[in-house]
Order: structure tokens, then sequence, then C-alpha cells
């Protein structure tokens, strides 16, 4: 197996677990209309779905939708428009410095919270759109689950000298940041925080992505302790060792979401079966809602479309006719606002 295969096989996007189902859970503890929940948080969740471009065909011109995840990591540009803007937003490098052994993170390190993340959500925020606010809250709560990991392929993201894997985001982690329930070791980081303990992280960000809607509903947040915990108790509830059969399946890990906040099951890619797309590639249109979960079997299929992705080749077509006002039309273009935001953000902070 090639190098580049066994890196899309282990380098997993954060666990639709909170980019969906505590996302969705949230949106409606802070009072957002169902529809709003509904958009805000499969927007949310697209961020990590779009690994190819889809072709919308129509009259004289064919136009590509936007990528918004891919595995093409030996690539800048990949860094550039896809890693760091969706993904690994830079942070604070001081106070990445600080948790480090060698005191020296790269030069974009992410840090939970930074200012920057918070700028790029309160414009998200302001724009009222439900499409663009999910996908800033995608990358905001990445900030927790990816801090002291960067965009870029850089020394610094090395867990293991060892490795086969190259240092590029949290590569050589594997999925280990991304699993709300997992307990873990970072062996970067100082005594104190070497022992990095998931639910504690998402409960953070969970905290501040409630506070934040709350206050675009223009309500107070007074019971976050009761919303928040309600999450925190479902991911602490093994003990941070959920990481057998329970942990691995994901159809279990949804249910709980389901049954205990009453959550709509994700349908994978539903806003694009919905346009009747003709999908091509190794694997077509995989409905399975384990699709990018965490048992072993659909990461081993999920990798198929990953590797068609990395070779440059679109996931499809679609007519202009139908994409045309559908959600996926307005969260193509919301990303791309999100996109040329931070762009701009990042081109006048000196961010290359």
């Amino acid at each position: 197996m090639s190098l580049r295969l066994l890196c899309v096989i282990f380098y997993g996007p954060m666990n639709i677990e909170f980019h969906y189902y505590a996302l969705y859970y949230l949106c409606r503890s802070a009072g957002l209309p169902e529809d709003s929940a509904s958009k805000i948080a499969v927007s949310s969740q697209m961020v990590d779905e779009n690994l190819a471009a889809w072709e919308i065909r129509g009259g004289d011109k064919t136009s590509l939708s936007i990528v918004t995840q891919n595995y093409q990591f030996w690539d800048e540009t990949t860094a550039r428009s896809i890693y760091r803007p969706f993904h690994f937003l830079p942070g604070e490098k001081a106070k990445a410095d600080s948790y480090r052994r060698d005191g020296r993170a790269g030069k974009y390190p992410v840090t939970a919270d930074s200012p920057l993340a918070r700028e790029i959500l309160i414009a998200a925020l302001r724009s009222g759109n439900p499409y663009r606010i999910g996908v800033a809250l995608h990358a905001y709560a990445d900030t927790w689950a990816h801090q002291n990991f960067s965009a870029d392929q850089e020394p610094q993201n090395a867990l293991d000298p060892r490795s086969p894997l190259p240092p590029v985001g949290h590569l050589q982690a594997l999925k280990h940041p991304d699993n709300p329930r997992l307990v873990w070791k970072d062996p970067r980081l100082k005594d104190e925080y070497v022992d990095v303990r998931n639910a504690q992280r998402f409960s953070q960000a969970a905290t501040m992505i409630y506070r934040f809607l709350t206050t675009y509903r223009k309500k107070g947040f007074e019971d976050e302790v009761f919303v928040i915990g309600r999450l925190g108790e479902l991911w602490e509830n093994d003990g941070g060792t959920r990481g057998g059969l329970a942990g691995e399946d994901s159809l279990a890990r949804a249910s709980d979401y389901i049954i205990e906040f009453d959550i709509p099951p994700y349908e994978p890619e539903a806003w694009i079966r919905r346009l009747g797309a003709q999908a091509k590639g190794l694997l077509g249109m995989d409905s399975a809602p384990e699709k990018l979960g965490y048992d072993r079997l659909s990461w081993i299929r999920h990798a198929a479309t990953k590797a068609s992705s990395a070779l440059g080749s679109t996931r499809g077509s679609i007519t202009r006719a139908s994409y045309e006002e559908s959600d996926f039309a307005a969260w193509n273009q919301a990303a791309k606002t999100h996109l040329d935001y931070c762009s701009l953000i990042f081109e006048q902070r000196g961010i290359a």
C-alpha cells in the first residue's frame, strides 16, 4: 500500500458527532428554529464531505463546486486554500509556544478560541446566513480539536520522528484529536498538558459555541451548565476509553444523540442527492450512515474516494437547472464567501 493511500486512510476529519449532532443540539438549545438548526449543522458537516468538486453543467458553460477538504497534503495550495481557512485557523503563536516542551510552535499554530477564529465566526453570525454560519462554526470548533497543530507540513507537527507519516496537520496523531470520547497523549507538550482529554476540549468548544448562538438569538446563556453538561456526560460516560466496538461503531455513537437529544439522523450528501447528481468514480453515491464514522470498514471504503480525489478527478455532475436555488448551491456560495473572507484577513495579517 502506498504512503499516500495510508495517509488518506488514517487522516480523518473531526468527528461527525460534534460537527453535526452536537452542533444541531446546541442550535436547538439556543432557540434556533428547526430549519435553521438543520441548515447550520448540515453546512458544518458538509465541510468535511467535499473532497472533490462536482461539475455544474448547463447551457454553454460548466462550473465546479468548491472543495473544502482534501488529502493532497503534499500540495502547498491545499494548505493555503483548504486546510488553513476551513480546518486549521491560525492562532496565537506565543500561547502555542508556552504549551510545548521545546517552546517552539510552528509559524501558524492553531489555538483554541483564537481572536482570528472569533472574528471569522462573528462576521458569519452578522451575515445571518445559516449556511455561512455552519461553515464558520466548523472552522471555529476545529480550533479546539486541532490545537497545537498547523495546516502546514513542518517538524512541529511531528509526534514521533520515526513515523513514516509526514508531519502535516494532525496526520501523525491519526484520528485521536477528533474523537470526543478519547483520552490520548501529545508528547510534544509539557507534562501538565501531555494527557489530552478530548471531552474537556470539546465541552469548552460547545460552551463557547452555545454562548455565541444564544447571543445571536439575543437571549442569555444562564442555562449553559445544564446544556453543556448533557454533552459532557455523553462524552465522559466511558472514562474516555471508548475505543473498542462501541467507540468504533459510528451507528452506536449517532444513536446516543438521536435518542438522547431527538436529533434527526444525518443523511450523507442529502443536499446533493436531491439534485439527481450523477456520480462517477469507485464508490458512487454511498448512502451508508457510517460513511464518516470511525468503524474500520467505512474508513477503508472512504479511502478509495479520497484516493480518487487526490488524483484530481471530479466527483460527478449536476445539472444547472436543479442546482440553482438549491441548498447545495447556497452552501457552495457560503463556503466561497468564507474562503474569500479568510483570504482577505490572512492577507491583511501577513499570513501566507
